[in-house]
Order: C-alpha cells, then structure tokens, then sequence
C-alpha cells in the first residue's frame, strides 16, 4: 500500500498541472477499505488527501493553466475519496450498532432463558410436590374414611353385643327373680301384711326394671331391624316415640327393595333415632311425619316435623350442629347426601338420600 501511494505521488509529481492523474489516488483509498482495522482507511485518506496537495503545490505548470482548474480537480479528487471513506465509516458504524444490539439481545435472550428454565424448573417442583400433596391428602381421606367407617361398623357390633347381653342375659335374670318373687308369694299366703307389700313393691321394681332394661337393650340396637328388616323398624320406632311423647305421627314406605344392606339399614335408623330425638327434645311439636321410598336415584328417608324450626346456619352450639354434622358424616360414610330445611316457626325437614348397591 505505501510503495503504490509513493509510485503515484512520484508520477503525480512529473505530471504538470491540468492532468488530473491525482484521481488514481482513489485506488490506494478503496483498497483501504477492505482492511479489518477501522481507522486504517481514515489514515489512508489523510496520507493521500495531503499527498495531493503536496503534489498540487510542487507541480510544474508550462501551459500557464489557470490555477481554478487543478485546484478544482483536485477539491475534486480530495472529495472523491472522502465520500466512500465517510459511507465506509457511517456502515462500519452502523454494522457494529447492530451488532453489539445483536449481541445484547443474545444476551438477554440467553438471560431470559435461564431465567425461564429456572422458572419452569421451580414450577415443576411445585407442581410435583402439589400433585404428591393432593395424592397424600386424597389417600388420607380415603384413609379417613375407611376408618370411619371402620368406627361406625364397630360401634354398632359393640352396641348389637350390648344389646344382646342386656336381652339375653341380665332381662333374663330379672324374669327369673320376678318369677321366684311370685313363688314367694304364693308359698307363704299368711304373710303379715308390711312383708307382703314390700315383697309386691320389690316384685314393681323388678318388673320396672325389667322394662327399662328392654328399652335400654332396644335403643343400643334393636332386634328387629336384623330380624324383620328397615321398614318394620322405623315403624316400630315412630310408634314408640309417638306414644311416650303423646305425638301425631304418621310413616309410609313404598316401593321398598327386598333387603337394604345392613350399613344402610343401621345408618337410617340411627338417622331416625336421633332426629326423634331432635324432635321431642327441642322442636316442641306436635306431629312427626316419616317417609320412605325408593327411587331411581336409591333410598330417600324424609322426617318433618311441624316444631318451631331453627336456623340451620346458625353456629353449631346454637343449633345443635354437633347431632347434625354427625348425621351428615353417617349418611356421606354410605355414599349419601343429608339436606335439613328449618327456618323460625315454619318446621323442619330432614331428608337423607343414599344410592343403592348390591350388597356384597
């Protein structure tokens, strides 16, 4: 490059003014441009631009030409090769805007990315340890459930044995002393009368008693929902709540299944029990209404009463929540559901829907 610019500033030099050979200068400023370093061609037009001054200054001119032209031409020259160095200048620069603005971009794509990853790896970990909580709270749930259910099943086997040892045993028990108190009597007819009235008063006891036992025995587990089925039952129930409490009361079954299984048997009549109790213990009322009926849909059990209602959103202190939270989980422990309908002055109405199955 240097040896081509000196061959053109010797040749410039022999040449006289008026030739505009200057021009050729612009061939050591192109070749400039294909340099990697940026302010080479700078450099380059600089040599030439004061190579050609130089050159204009010490050139002959035998012609007398008149100075305007080779100061013209070589304004011309200067002008020449300063415009591909300014356009080289301005898309060097613009090339390296672009590509730093590249290389940021890349960056901050590369940056998001990780950032991304690590989000998505984060919300995998939460996602997986979310789903591991839901599997570990859905199978302690079923867990729940299954011991409820458990509880329930050996609740009512404890009560059917208490049931039993009361009937069979201890009832037993007093009908043979309430018998051997009657053959007293009987074997000593000159009692003096103080000894036969206490053995009489003793003999009301036994019998009291004696019922009381029955009654006891019948409300741990009654016989008869074993031995005749659900609808006799809770027949059997209504009557008896209806007649020591001096109620109106009214039952219906229709279109009952042959056999109910014995977890949706026992879980009705624990409904009913402790509804009838609910009655006559708080609702002050004077009829009791129960139905029971199949449908499409299974069992539906219904008990209404016409008693002074309560607020079924009231807290459960006040509205006896605890009896009615516990029906709830009995009734959903078989696969039903329990709706109450109360309101102040207007009755209440329980219903207990729970689907059928084959008993297994």
């Amino acid at each position: 490059m240097a040896a081509l610019t000196v061959a053109l500033l010797v040749v410039d030099l022999h040449t006289p003014l008026g030739v505009a050979n200057h021009i050729l200068y612009l061939g050591p400023v192109l070749l400039s441009l294909l340099s990697s370093q940026r302010w080479y061609p700078f450099i380059i037009a600089g040599t030439v631009t004061v190579l050609i001054v130089v050159a204009g200054l010490m050139s002959e001119n035998p012609h007398e030409v008149p100075l305007w032209i080779p100061i013209s031409n070589r304004a011309f020259s200067i002008w020449a090769m300063w415009v591909p160095v300014w356009y080289f200048r301005q898309r060097r620069d613009h090339e390296l805007l672009l590509q730093r603005m590249n290389t940021e971009l890349e960056e901050r794509v590369r940056d998001r990315t990780q950032q991304l990853a690590l989000v998505n790896g984060a919300l995998v970990v939460e996602i997986t340890e979310r789903m591991r909580t839901e599997r570990s709270l859905e199978f302690s749930r079923l867990e729940l459930k299954r011991l409820a259910s458990q509880l329930i099943r050996v609740q009512e086997d404890e009560r059917r044995r208490i049931s039993r040892d009361l009937h069979d045993d201890i009832n037993q028990r007093l009908a043979l002393l309430s018998i051997e108190l009657e053959g007293i009597q009987r074997q000593l007819p000159a009692l003096t009368p103080p000894l036969a009235q206490a053995i009489r008063s003793i003999s009301d006891r036994v019998a009291e008693l004696s019922e009381d036992v029955r009654h006891l025995a019948y409300h741990y587990h009654p016989s008869i929902l074993d031995d005749l089925g659900l609808s006799i039952a809770l027949q059997r129930l209504v009557e008896d709540v209806g007649s020591r409490n001096h109620l109106e009361t009214r039952i219906t079954c229709h279109d009952m299944p042959p056999t109910v299984s014995q977890d949706v048997a026992t879980c009705l009549y624990r409904i009913a029990q402790e509804s009838l109790n609910n009655v006559v213990r708080h609702a002050k009322a004077s009829r009791i209404e129960v139905a029971l009926a199949q449908s499409s849909m299974g069992l539906t059990f219904t008990i209404t009463d016409n008693g002074v209602g309560f607020l079924p959103d009231l807290p459960r202190a006040e509205s006896g929540g605890l009896g009615l939270l516990s029906m709830k989980e009995r009734v959903a422990l078989v696969g039903g559901t329990l709706t109450i309908e109360s309101a102040i002055d207007t009755g209440t109405r329980l219903q207990a829907s729970i689907p059928l199955m084959e008993e297994t």
